[in-house]
């Protein structure tokens, strides 16, 4: 086994717990199956740049997180990683609907 993929893998797993998700939970939100994502876990298989980023997007962190370990620097990751995996139409509705939350929220101060 390559000891990259172990590494990733283990990094992987502890995100998954840290969410609380299940493999099939993860499996499900990444668009992989609970199978496959046991073997990149288990550094038995590597992946893709897209099952990369798809992971990354469900996990809420970088790539570069997930195959290097660097910490996250953007506090607004979470929230982009989230926008990045919507269409361009969904986008559209997730500004409109961000913006009212942030008009609700800032009209109570």
């Amino acid at each position: 086994m390559d000891v990259q993929n172990i590494e990733v893998g283990k990094r992987i797993t502890e995100l998954r717990l840290d969410r609380g998700y299940t493999r099939e939970k993860l499996s499900e939100l990444a668009d992989v199956s609970v199978q496959f994502l046991a073997d990149i876990e288990k550094g038995r298989k590597s992946m893709t740049v897209a099952t990369l980023r798809k992971l990354s997007a469900a996990l809420l962190v970088s790539t570069d997180y997930i195959v290097n370990g660097t910490a996250e620097q953007d506090d607004n990751f979470p929230i982009i990683s989230i926008l990045n995996t919507l269409s361009e139409k969904d986008k559209k509705r997730a500004e409109i609907i961000l913006t009212a939350f942030a008009e609700a929220v800032n009209s109570k101060d």
